[in-house]
């Protein structure tokens, strides 16, 4: 057989294994291509793919680099090198390569719709809009450029524009997970709960994979049965969720309630009677389970039916009480967790104020702030914020306990504190988050919390300026 029909064959393999999403297996098609010439861009920038698909950013990042040196003029290099780009969190630098490219290619679709996914992740959401308008302007409606629209209306909290080109989306593929899961957060958003949590199942299709892979609890009576029920997102979802836990055990009085969970909750969690507490990681024997934020659509929960009252107490803890100096005391958190690198951390970065920014409400005067979240104070607060010790949010709620106020930011301690029925005042980014609904003055799942938000998408300083007024001229909460 000639080399070139080998070469070519390695190639329409490597092609065949990327569509049906085997990317060891397009490499190493890739890989037989580039021994045999080491110069050929087409199989280095499709190696570069594969390997951003496998998650091997590093090299994905060298095989893109070689490919636009030996071909600088390519529209497509530029662009799938800019979805690396964006994922690396470098993002004025994957929109001026997609400019590059659509400067030269004008009708190229994808650039046009990677340029709108990066506008969106810089906030310019009206511009990404534009992006993925022509997108569809020049190649139709597909699944993808529906959820990418809608997606894009959801954060510029465009609902009812959201709403109908997601549903447009399900007119065209019914069971895409990804269009249903962005659909339900729309609907969130827009207080349709109802319509909302069936579509919300869609995330373990979508963005997440299940730990548990049991009989799912289909909100029948348990009689003597085992519920395992695990945490599954973030710190402050199994917060929230923990306000159903006395609901189940009094409407299954004979079953065994299991609650997979960090264990910086289990001490916290201990009032729960009747709830058997496991590392996050257990798998104890069960006869059906339940991921945690399942629990409200299986209990129909809707804005009308959620519960109001404060469902989590202090515990005893080892610290002794706050000094008492006479004066207001403050608790405040700047920053929400951390969630990874590069694009992946964007979002936490959007909900966090920076410390420098943030030091203007704890520059009032006449209160005492104290830091609710663990871990080194910044330069910036140093001097005006004390730091507390803490281990787990046992400890947390018991000096949440002893706050007149606390102000934070989109994170655990907003759940905590809303749970207990303290005095909150939440910093909202101009997004809002999905159970926040659009434009509420107060959180409908904590009557205690009160939202301030973002004028416009990254404007904190607005939001901190009003708060520190605020604080300098109330003297109770």
């Amino acid at each position: 057989m000639a080399l070139k029909t080998v070469v070519t064959a390695d190639f329409d393999e490597g092609n065949r294994r990327v569509a049906a999403g085997d990317w060891q297996g397009a490499i190493a098609a890739f890989d037989r291509c580039l021994l045999v010439n080491p110069r050929d861009w087409q199989a280095l920038a499709n190696r570069a793919s594969a390997r951003l698909q496998a998650g091997d950013s590093s090299r994905a990042l060298d095989d893109y680099m070689a490919a636009a040196a030996l071909n600088p003029a390519s529209a497509n290099i530029k662009s799938n090198l800019a979805v690396l780009l964006k994922e690396l969190g470098e993002l004025e630098l994957a929109g001026k390569l997609l400019e590059e490219a659509l400067a030269a290619e004008p009708g190229h679709v994808d650039a046009w719709s990677n340029l709108g996914v990066v506008r969106q992740h810089q906030l310019r959401y009206q511009d990404a809009i534009a992006c993925f308008l022509k997108a569809i302007e020049l190649d139709g409606l597909t699944p993808a450029r529906c959820n990418n629209l809608g997606n894009v209306c959801t954060s510029a909290l465009l609902l009812d524009d959201a709403i109908a080109v997601l549903q447009g989306g399900l007119g065209l593929a019914p069971n895409d997970a990804n269009l249903q899961f962005s659909l339900s957060i729309a609907l969130l958003l827009a207080g349709r709960y109802a319509e909302a949590w069936p579509l919300y199942e869609a995330r373990w299709r979508s963005i997440l994979k299940p730990r548990h892979a049991g009989s799912l609890w289909d909100g029948g009576p348990l009689g003597g049965r085992a519920l395992l029920l695990w945490a599954e997102q973030g710190l402050g979802d199994s917060l929230q969720m923990a306000r159903f836990l006395p609901r189940l055990r009094a409407e299954h009085p004979d079953a065994r309630l299991l609650l997979a969970c960090p264990e910086t909750f289990h001490r916290l969690f201990a009032q729960f009677d009747g709830v058997e507490l496991l590392p996050p990681d257990a798998a104890p024997d069960h006869d059906c389970q339940l991921p945690l934020m399942s629990l409200p659509g299986m209990l129909g929960a809707t804005l009308d039916n959620l519960p109001a009252e404060p469902y989590l107490r202090t515990v005893a803890v080892d610290a002794p009480p706050l000094p008492d100096a006479g004066r207001l005391k403050v608790g405040v958190v700047w920053e929400s967790g951390r969630w990874g690198v590069g694009i992946a951390d964007a979002w936490r970065q959007h909900k966090s104020v920076p410390p420098e920014q943030f030091a203007e409400i704890c520059r009032v005067q006449g209160i005492d702030f104290f830091a609710l979240q663990p871990g080194e104070l910044p330069e910036p607060l140093r001097g005006l914020v004390a730091q507390p010790a803490i281990g787990d949010f046992a400890d947390t709620a018991a000096l949440a306990a002893q706050m007149d106020l606390v102000v934070c930011v989109d994170t655990a301690i907003l759940h905590l504190a809303g749970a207990m029925g303290r005095p909150v005042w939440g910093l909202l980014r101009a997004e809002s988050a999905p159970f926040f609904l659009a434009d509420a003055e107060t959180a409908p799942w904590y009557p205690s919390v009160k939202l301030w938000r973002q004028p416009s998408p990254g404007a904190w300083e607005p939001v901190l300026r009003d708060v520190a007024q605020a604080l300098a001229g109330q003297q109770t909460f």
